[in-house]
């Protein structure tokens, strides 16, 4: 009755209450098959208006992942309820876990496969709550790690901005125990993941070799926690408010902030709005040690210092009295590619491409030359040769003019010269053609040079 009487009273209130679609994200887990039959038991019982379906996520890790996945298929087709399943690709990837790669994969999925607008129910109690907030606690972190696992949140699927999925747990107060009884009163069949009794994962040394101590000491534990994590959870919103309103007034772009508003801040700020501001972008935190650089090597370093402090593919860079966080590119040495007639022409380090097509009429994506005048060559670097802009009085080396443009040096490192006959015809910079004051479009049959940047 405990798992009956919480799944009740969480699909009588909002998000789950005017859902149109609730599904069951089913791995064939005791947890998610408890939730399966219970929220199936209670849409027969009170007539919820809900249209319930489950979907299985095989990730094919276990040996035994397809059988899961026909279990999870056969339980549905005899409570004669809508069953999808899906395979995912998942590969270890640096300093990220391969249970943290599964859950991302397992979600990116789940959010593709639900109805849009509907609300996907997860498993996960308040054993796994307190599982997830002592291993938080383990790592150092703030009121934002030991806020644990959210109740509900809304997952934007990245291939349909205007689709929304809701994410809900409706068991998170509910003890493992009373989904056990569930489980054993009605006689239900599961599957166990054999990884589960593997203690070399941090979460199972938890759950098979501490937390039964702790619990035996203190029964009330897992509730305690989960106020706990609950209470850092709204002090973290509460917090997360005033960053927002502290972030829109020192904000210059999406990835940049004003310089002097952040050397003005308390090192506490600083560190939270930073973290806040990287958050908004789906950054990872850099460490504590990083952010205790920042300052000193950063944001006080001399007026004419190019600093560059860098953490997990990404970089602070300064510019223009500005603090931007940009993702880590290799340097492109200086080069001189020569077409070869094809129809296209890949650039150095995943840059993008160029493509090479007739065409009679210039616009200003591209550039259209005599493909028979001279060898057409792309060149990387030489900053100090002389280039007049199309419009511009007069000649400057091309550095003068990305100092009067305010062009960062990491994007100059990415800007593409392109000549004909040893002569600059224009430049391709922020994926856009600039040609030089000299150019004159090509007429009759030409060649279009358009660019394409890498995904």
């Amino acid at each position: 009755m405990l798992v009956l009487n919480a799944l009740k009273q969480h699909l009588s209130c909002e998000p789950l209450l005017s859902a149109t679609h609730v599904v069951v994200a089913y791995s064939g887990g005791v947890d998610s098959h408890v939730l399966l039959h219970a929220i199936h038991n209670l849409k027969q019982q009170d007539h919820f208006n809900f249209c319930l379906s489950a979907i299985h996520i095989h990730h094919g890790i276990s040996q035994n992942a397809d059988k899961w996945q026909t279990h999870c298929q056969q339980v549905c087709a005899t409570l004669d309820i809508e069953f999808q399943t899906a395979n995912v690709n998942v590969q270890s990837a640096p300093r990220q876990s391969l249970e943290a790669q599964a859950r991302e994969a397992r979600y990116n999925k789940l959010a593709e496969l639900a109805p849009a607008n509907s609300q996907v129910l997860l498993g996960q109690h308040q054993d796994d709550q307190l599982e997830t907030f002592l291993l938080q606690l383990k790592r150092g972190a703030g009121p934002k790690g030991l806020s644990a696992m959210n109740r509900t949140w809304i997952s934007d699927y990245l291939f349909q901005p205007d689709k929304q999925v809701g994410f809900y747990r409706p068991l998170l107060d509910t003890r493992q125990q009373a989904i056990l009884d569930y489980a054993q009163q009605h006689k239900l069949l599961w599957c166990e993941d054999e990884s589960n009794l593997n203690t070399d994962f941090e979460r199972n040394f938890l759950r098979h070799d501490v937390l039964p101590i702790l619990q035996s000491r203190w029964p009330e534990i897992s509730r305690s926690v989960s106020r706990s994590a609950a209470l850092c959870a709204e002090q973290q919103h509460l917090l997360d408010e005033v960053c927002e309103k502290k972030l829109k007034q020192i904000q210059a772009s999406p990835y940049s902030l004003h310089l002097p508003a952040l050397q003005l801040l308390s090192q506490s700020w600083l560190h939270q709005l930073v973290r806040y501001w990287l958050s908004e972008l789906g950054i990872q935190s850099p460490s504590l040690v990083v952010l205790n650089q920042l300052k000193q090597e950063v944001l006080d370093a001399a007026e004419d210092a190019s600093p560059i402090l860098q953490w997990n593919g990404w970089q602070f860079r300064r510019f223009n009295q500005m603090l931007f966080v940009i993702a880590v590119k290799p340097l492109i040495n200086k080069q001189v590619l020569i077409w070869n007639g094809g129809s296209q022409m890949e650039l150095p380090s995943d840059m993008g491409t160029l493509h090479f097509r007739k065409c009679s009429e210039p616009n200003s994506n591209n550039l259209t030359l005599d493909s028979k005048a001279g060898d057409i060559s792309i060149q990387f670097g030489g900053y100090s040769q002389r280039f007049t802009p199309k419009g511009a009085a007069h000649s400057k080396p091309l550095k003068q003019w990305f100092k009067q443009w305010q062009i960062p040096p990491w994007v100059r490192n990415q800007v593409v010269l392109l000549r004909q006959n040893d002569q600059l015809l224009g430049i391709l910079m922020h994926a856009k053609w600039l040609p030089s004051q000299d150019y004159i479009p090509a007429t009759g049959e030409v060649v279009a040079i358009e660019f394409v940047s890498s995904p």
